[in-house]
């Protein structure tokens, strides 16, 4: 499958926010690095790796370097980026090759600025906005009934697999989670490196 024919289907759900639904074979590995982030939720060491943001969630962790470096997750999320660029800056795919990175923490044990948001009954994240050039989530479980809302008004309830992607200083938030079933998603952040000339 070539990268145009990947990103077909994304489609603009508000002004400078798309969404996609998550090709099957990423979705699993994603699977797999929520696994092993339940098992570290789970150790009783785990504030030790906990990855601090706004909000007030449940428990937050990056994703391990080793389960996110050179993994199609990474790369469908460093794409879609550039997917994005490309319809808002009237770009071709070509133009844009390699222009687009992940935020990394270097030396440090958060790593990569992709990180798993768990939502108990309870759990709220107001108003806010990211580092970067371009913020995003997956939503590896339904999460319609706690959308994300902006301060623009647009709220999205999302379903498993979906991902969206907006601009970084998009001021946004999730609601009081008030279902007993565990919110979860996935957070990143990424930043334009250069434009080749």
């Amino acid at each position: 499958m070539d990268i145009d024919s990947l990103y077909k289907n994304v489609e603009e759900i508000s002004p400078s926010i798309l969404k996609h639904k998550i090709p099957p074979s990423v979705y699993e590995e994603l699977a797999k690095c929520v696994e092993h982030t339940d098992k570290i939720k789970k150790h009783k060491l785990s504030r030790l790796l906990e990855h601090h943001n706004v909000g007030n969630n449940s428990y937050q962790i990056s994703v391990p370097f080793n389960l996110l470096e050179g993994s199609f997750l990474q790369a469908y999320i460093l794409y879609l980026g550039e997917y994005y660029r490309c319809k808002y800056e009237n770009l071709s795919f070509k133009d844009t090759r390699r222009t687009v990175r992940m935020r990394k923490n270097e030396n440090h044990f958060d790593s990569y600025d992709c990180w798993v948001n768990y939502a108990e009954i309870g759990s709220i994240n107001n108003m806010h906005n990211h580092a970067g050039d371009l913020s995003g989530v997956i939503y590896y479980t339904d999460c319609q009934e706690s959308p994300i809302y902006f301060k623009n008004g647009f709220s999205y309830r999302a379903k498993k697999g979906d991902i969206i992607i907006f601009p970084s200083w998009f001021l946004h938030g999730v609601k009081e989670h008030k279902n007993k079933k565990t919110r979860i998603s996935v957070a990143y952040n990424l930043y334009y490196y250069s434009l080749k000339t």
